[in-house]
């Protein structure tokens, strides 16, 4: 790890990445602020971040290979194979999952934020956990029980993947269909079960992840009754529930679905957990479609550490439209650039690959890192 230089660190400051002790522990999530001198002293004394790791495929390459591993489990469950050890697919699925988000945690949201080709349970499974993964850091979880959470998150909608694929455009939602979406945390317990996970947490987890603090949720548990796992879970399943189109409703823009949490559902949610996730992905997350003062065409890149609502982002048009060969980063202070409107992330498809290039790694060709403007 590489020690934070101790002339950066000062009350009021927010640093673009996470902050660790030699041990691993985090002190200071990104973008959180730095509130008093013996925060100061500690950080000075002990702060590590964690260099970038090179790969030979991009960031998005990564991610997209495990959401083929997971459908792989999508199809096992439907077709009702086998399967092979659950136990060990899962742990491994997740080792290599909590590598790649933490390589690059902004490239792996933005990828699910962009998806296309995965089906719903495989990009709502996915995003839910890389969620789970960092207000699981946040939080200081050790990395058994995060893993345990990310293992939930993956595996939350199990019970009902068959039902994924039923659902009506026309119709909407029948209400035995109702009914199954209101059980498919115990339908869901039920099937790991079977598949031989026994352990409490990652199933009490699911079990809850419906529960709210105001005892609105399916089973009416409150406050003390629900465990820390599953307000986080049930966090990153309605974040990512709202960013992902059903074919019975459309989704909701980024910035529009963490103000309904943060303003409407605020009962409902731990306050604490939701300020972490706002500081982690501010107001525009990562893979947002926006369009700058200047006319160009963006996406948000990552969250500029104590501005909620002006991010990084990269340009992927011209002013006139034209999709630019190589990505360029613009200065969010600058007003020549400000985000005047938020955009369909489905018009990522117009500019093709070059979006993969705005989370270029060290791994990659220096022709194809993103240009700075």
């Amino acid at each position: 790890m590489i020690r934070v230089p101790a002339s950066l660190v000062t009350v009021g400051k927010r640093f673009r990445y996470d902050i660790f002790d030699e041990n691993g522990q985090l002190l200071l999530m990104r973008g959180m602020l730095v509130a008093s001198e013996p925060q100061v002293a500690i950080i000075k004394r002990q702060g590590f971040r964690k260099p970038a790791k090179a790969r030979a495929v991009s960031n998005f390459g990564a991610i997209s290979w495990i959401s083929d591993r997971l459908t792989v489990m999508e199809e096992d469950i439907l077709e009702k194979r086998d399967g092979g050890v659950w136990k060990k697919r899962i742990a491994n699925l997740v080792r290599d999952f909590v590598d790649i988000v933490d390589a690059e945690p902004d490239a792996a949201f933005a990828n699910l934020h962009l998806e296309t080709r995965h089906s719903y349970f495989v990009v709502h499974s996915m995003m839910a956990a890389v969620v789970c993964a960092r207000l699981a850091l946040a939080r200081g979880y050790s990395e058994q029980a995060r893993a345990r959470l990310i293992s939930a998150a993956l595996t939350h909608d199990f019970g009902i993947i068959d039902l994924q694929r039923q659902i009506n455009h026309d119709t909407g939602l029948t209400p035995e269909q109702t009914a199954r979406i209101r059980q498919h945390g115990s339908e869901s317990v039920r099937m790991l079960r079977k598949f031989g996970i026994d352990d409490p947490v990652w199933l009490n987890t699911i079990e809850d992840h419906h529960e709210y603090l105001d005892g609105s949720g399916y089973a009416g548990k409150q406050e003390a009754e629900i465990a820390e796992p599953a307000r986080i879970l049930a966090i990153a399943d309605a974040i990512s529930a709202m960013l992902r189109p059903r074919p019975y409703r459309e989704r909701i823009f980024a910035s529009q679905a963490l103000e309904r949490l943060f303003v409407d559902d605020f009962q409902r949610y731990d306050r604490s957990i939701l300020e972490a996730l706002f500081w982690d992905l501010g107001f525009y997350p990562p893979g947002s479609l926006v369009r700058l003062a200047s006319r160009e065409l963006g996406v948000a890149v990552r969250n500029t550490p104590g501005l909620l609502d002006s991010p990084v982002v990269a340009i992927l048009t011209d002013p006139d439209g034209h999709p630019l060969l190589a990505p360029v980063l613009r200065d969010p202070h600058n007003p020549d650039y400000a985000i005047v409107e938020a955009l369909d992330p489905s018009l990522a498809n117009r500019v093709g690959r070059v979006i993969e290039d705005c989370w270029a790694t060290p791994g990659m060709s220096a022709g194809r890192q993103a240009k700075i403007a």
